[in-house]
């Protein structure tokens, strides 16, 4: 199984690099550092903020227990964030498929709008993911699954488990 642990460890290095190199003063937010409990705290919290389709919620439980620092090791603030845009993209992705497979033509809309008005804003620091985002959304109007598999088999399968409870028959 795939673990979002190396992925923690490339946020928080890269985020200590980017802060320690960056011109003009920093700010508390850009250098707070949280421990496994205050970012568990704040992924949930900010889990609130955003927009889930009815069929893919992920299991906050484990996507914390896989992307928490560990024991003695702290993440930057923030870092959350980057998982979160992570699942809720796999999230859209995977709800927009399985509602074309079912013909359930007002899913399916439903999330092709949050792809391509909400997915492409994620990122704002990583112009190729926003280009990749803008295509799948692109290439998923049109019909065409294969981006939007691309990025689920590539980060969500195996990855994020999804907590199905509540989800009606068709989900």
């Amino acid at each position: 199984m795939k673990s979002f642990a190396a992925l923690g460890v490339f946020v928080v290095g890269l985020s200590a690099l980017l802060s320690g190199c960056a011109d003009g003063p920093r700010s508390a937010a850009a250098t707070e550092l949280l421990d496994r409990q205050g970012y568990d705290a704040v992924l949930r919290r900010s889990s609130l903020s955003y927009r889930w389709p009815a069929d893919y919620r992920p299991d906050l439980d484990r996507l914390s227990a896989d992307s928490a620092p560990g024991g003695g090791e702290a993440a930057l603030a923030g870092s959350e964030r980057i998982i979160l845009e992570i699942a809720n993209s796999c999230a859209w992705y995977r709800s927009w498929d399985d509602a074309r497979g079912r013909a359930d033509h007002a899913r399916a809309e439903e999330a092709l709008t949050v792809l391509e008005e909400v997915l492409p804003g994620y990122g704002p620091q990583n112009p190729d993911g926003r280009r990749y985002a803008r295509e799948a959304a692109s290439r998923a109007r049109a019909g065409d699954p294969s981006l939007a598999r691309q990025f689920t088999e590539a980060n969500c399968d195996g990855v994020i488990a999804w907590d199905r409870t509540g989800i009606d028959a068709e989900g």
